[in-house]
């Protein structure tokens, strides 16, 4: 897919030479373990073969995890198999052979410099490694696979653990061209607010609209009111999501503001195969536009994992990389049967 031409803004981008790329294929070689069966084994491998990542690449994910950085990375012509089989048209966990694609190590690789990979037991059958793609049955979901707007968002925001960051290789593109993952620096928009409106998204007064409700607020089943601004250990925390709702008129207000200066600084990316974008997820949010799919194993292809520099450590290290997703019980239903079932074309 051509590439644009445009330059793109509050992001950092590494291209990777023709030798850099097959000198860290040839170096992850030997990594053979299959992460959907095995993972641990699997993690082991990548972190033997660590040397293998291209400098340039170790140290630009460095300085986006030390704050010297955009929060957003774009590496490009990364190794990707020659071979790559066709996009399924359901849930991976649905496949009858769960084999490694191949590009996971690549993935793998680069989340190593971040932290540690971790992920819910609700979700993706509870694999560390997530396949996205269109999926027919989604297609009108806030969900990775649908085919409408995939709104601008924290990913897995108001969780006892949200990802501090999450990265997304691309192993094909879109084919039609059409898919661009969006994303914003939504810290620079909400520094950019007076002290009153910064007041107002401190409160506990935004919430999803849910058919399994904690609350009801003028007729409409809500999930538990939250705040999109607040404190972790002293350290400012932004979490949001573009169909949030809010709980009264001057909350409404604001996320409106918010809403609106956050989509008018995204930057769009359409990513190519052998892409990996890496977001910082406290500083930057990031969806897609809408797209065409055509549902027939040529559909863009993506893998993903989230990061985290907390869950294993100290009292939390006894919980492993699969933590239980406690808000689960009240999303929509359709949202959780996208989540935990298999999804077969409809």
């Amino acid at each position: 897919m051509p590439r644009s031409s445009e330059p793109l803004t509050e992001i950092s981008v590494v291209e990777l030479s023709d030798e850099e790329r097959e000198s860290f294929r040839a170096g992850i070689g030997s990594v053979d373990a299959n992460p959907y069966d095995a993972f641990e084994p699997f993690l082991a491998q990548v972190r033997e073969s660590r040397k293998a990542l291209p400098r340039r690449v170790h140290d630009a994910l460095d300085d986006l995890r030390n704050g010297r950085a955009p929060g957003a990375l774009l590496v490009r012509n990364l190794p990707i198999v020659t071979d790559l089989p066709p996009t399924p048209d359901r849930s991976f966990s649905a496949l009858s052979d769960l084999a490694a694609v191949g590009t996971e190590a690549v993935l793998a690789s680069a989340v190593n410099v971040l932290g540690e990979p971790f992920s819910y037991l609700e979700w993706d059958a509870g694999h560390l490694v997530h396949n996205k793609y269109p999926i027919h049955a989604h297609r009108d979901l806030q969900f990775g696979s649908n085919a409408v707007e995939f709104l601008l968002h924290t990913e897995t925001p108001f969780r006892d653990v949200s990802p501090d960051y999450l990265a997304l290789l691309c192993l094909r593109a879109d084919p039609t061209g059409q898919a661009k993952t969006k994303v914003a620096d939504i810290t620079r928009v909400v520094d950019a607010l007076d002290e009153a409106d910064l007041a107002v998204l401190a409160k506990a007064r935004y919430a999803f609209e849910t058919d399994n409700p904690v609350v009801v607020v003028d007729g409409r089943g809500l999930t538990e009111p939250q705040p999109i601004v607040s404190y972790r250990d002293g350290t400012r925390v932004v979490e949001y999501v573009g169909d949030l709702i809010a709980t009264d008129e001057e909350s409404r207000r604001v996320l409106e503001i918010l809403g609106r200066r956050v989509l008018a600084i995204a930057v769009d990316i359409p990513l190519a195969g052998g892409d990996l974008l890496v977001l910082d997820n406290s500083r930057v949010v990031h969806g897609r536009n809408a797209i065409v799919p055509g549902y027939d194993g040529r559909d863009r292809w993506l893998q993903r994992m989230l990061v985290t520099t907390r869950l294993l450590d100290g009292e939390h290290r006894a919980t492993g990389r699969l933590v239980s997703d406690r808000r689960y019980a009240n999303y929509p239903t359709d949202y959780r049967k996208a989540l935990r079932q298999p999804a077969a074309r409809s």
